[in-house]
């Protein structure tokens, strides 16, 4: 086992007056994407002066370096943890642990009185047996030949009976033997079943240690000690249950759940629960910015070029314009300051190496807009979407399983993005199969492929079909790209037919967006045109 170290105050250690044992349960949990804080606050009552409280029950994985104590009501003195050699301690037994001992021993004891009973039936077996050989070993004595008639019709008369006696005397032991087969082994199942109930109510507990308080208090005084520390054995993750009701008046109901987990090695009974997105295994610092060194080398010539100018690079010198290569963006996403919790009311009882317990944590509902969300390009087909405003005042967790419902129907498993109170997004509920998406190439010209291009020119024509099979008239919002240029000297214009609601959707530059309805039945065509020129003597990327 793990020794702990010993933290002693720096004030001299003398006798003190009384020591109070006390049970240290968990009684708060917090937890984290990683991990949980478990807490353990421990009322006490002392007299007037110095004395040791003894709390029993700490986690024996935690070094006492990693505990953090508080102390109300009195002075913290000195502190010790101990492991082994502990003295014996009486653990009172709740009622159903109680009940469920009970039943295991009762049906224990049934079981051995049944095997009991069969025992003596097969002991009437051998007796039995033991008197047929008997008989049978009458005729073969010496002083059976010397009886007379009468003495020997006697004599085999009473063999008869007694071999017909002892013979029907073993088929009824036997036959009592073989009936209680059946309820043994019921019996058997039912002690089986008993005994994994009393294990699931009393997991297999590490053996804790001992902490030992020395404390002095000038008058008598009641208080409470709080010992707190981070345990790697569990963790929470959110999920939910979205369901998306059409019709007149949309409605979009998330349903939030917490699936939490420990393996601890303890039971933390009707401890009270709060979950917190704030992640102990997280970074806690930010990175380290360090000089930043530019420099330029001269352009590599292509080594056609080099091959024209070997006989005159002795004589004349080349001469080259520098360039400054740049680093490419980084991309990615910031959440500054968001940390959410939830104090869950009712007490929870979690058992170590159980599945994930599922906590409702309530509903949300939302007012959406219903509309076919369509990218031709890309898919064939239209997808049902819910467009809505996070108008609660608490952020959205994100969750990897989210199940899906489409008017009573479950359509899948979706992913929920992390969604800030006040922010607009999307969620998505599956394809609409009659919804079907078309994307044709009718134009393109783009010089020669892969070389320096003469016509410094490209174009490209693409049409965009949309059918509406369903007899259900659908708002459609289709997006589509142009590509875009950050360089004077790549041009690009494009025009489509008809032209887009949206330009540079969310920030996203040549992103376009279409909003139209499409009746039962229907078609619509739209047509996106684009045209990049650039100076010769510069291949396209």
């Amino acid at each position: 086992m793990r020794r702990f170290i010993f933290i002693a105050a720096m004030l001299p250690t003398v006798g003190l007056a009384d020591q109070f044992v006390l049970d240290a349960p968990v009684t708060h949990v917090t937890m984290h994407p990683t991990g949980a804080t478990v807490e353990r606050r421990v009322p006490f009552s002392i007299p007037q002066g110095r004395h040791r409280l003894i709390l029993r029950g700490a986690d024996p994985g935690v070094p006492l370096d990693e505990l953090r104590f508080s102390v109300e009501g009195a002075v913290l003195e000195t502190l010790s943890a101990r492991g082994e050699n502990l003295p014996p301690r009486d653990t009172a037994e709740s009622a159903e642990v109680e009940a469920a001992r009970a039943e295991v021993a009762r049906i224990d004891r049934a079981i051995r009185d049944l095997e009991d009973t069969r025992a003596e039936h097969l002991l009437g077996i051998a007796a039995a047996e033991a008197k047929l050989a008997f008989l049978a070993g009458l005729g073969e004595r010496d002083s059976i030949a010397g009886q007379d008639v009468i003495s020997l019709r006697e004599i085999s008369t009473m063999v008869a009976e007694e071999t017909l006696a002892a013979k029907t005397a073993a088929l009824q032991a036997q036959q009592a033997a073989r009936a209680l087969d059946d309820p043994l082994e019921e019996m058997t199942e039912d002690l089986s079943r008993a005994k994994q109930a009393l294990d699931a109510l009393v997991p297999d507990v590490a053996e804790p240690i001992e902490l030992t308080l020395a404390v002095s208090a000038e008058t008598a005084t009641e208080g409470i000690i709080t010992v707190t520390y981070l345990t790697p054995d569990a963790m929470w993750q959110p999920g939910y249950e979205a369901r998306l009701t059409r019709g007149d008046t949309p409605r979009l109901t998330l349903t939030r759940v917490a699936w939490v987990v420990q393996d601890s090695g303890e039971t933390w009974r009707d401890v009270a629960l709060r979950l917190s997105t704030v992640d102990p295994a997280a970074r806690s610092a930010p990175s380290e910015v360090v000089p930043w060194r530019r420099r330029i080398i001269p352009r590599p010539e292509p080594k056609a070029m080099q091959r024209d100018n070997l006989a005159g690079a002795a004589s004349a010198p080349m001469v080259e314009a520098p360039v400054v290569y740049e680093e490419a963006a980084a991309l990615g996403a910031a959440l500054d300051g968001i940390s959410v919790t939830y104090d869950y009311a009712p007490p929870v009882t979690l058992a170590p190496g159980t599945e994930a317990v599922r906590i409702p944590l309530g509903d949300v509902a939302l007012e959406p807009q219903v509309f076919a969300r369509a990218a031709p390009r890309y898919d064939e087909t239209a997808f049902v979407a819910a467009g809505f405003t996070n108008d609660t005042s608490e952020v959205l967790l994100p969750s990897e399983r989210m199940h899906l419902y489409l008017d009573g129907q479950f359509t899948g498993i979706g992913r929920m993005p992390l969604i800030a109170a006040g922010e607009e997004t999307e969620l998505f509920f599956g394809p609409i199969e009659g919804l079907r998406l078309t994307s044709t190439l009718r134009d393109r010209n783009e010089g020669d492929r892969g070389v320096l291009n003469k016509s410094n020119e490209m174009t490209e024509a693409r049409e965009f079909e949309i059918a509406n099979l369903t007899n259900t008239d659908w708002q459609v919002r289709l997006r589509d790209r142009v590509p875009y240029s950050e360089q004077e000297d790549l041009r690009i214009d494009w025009t489509a037919t008809p032209p887009p609601e949206i330009t540079d959707v969310d920030g996203q530059r040549g992103v376009l967006e279409w909003q139209f309805p499409l009746a039962a039945g229907a078609e619509k065509t739209l047509r996106l045109e684009t045209r990049l020129n650039w100076p010769e003597g510069f291949v396209l990327r």
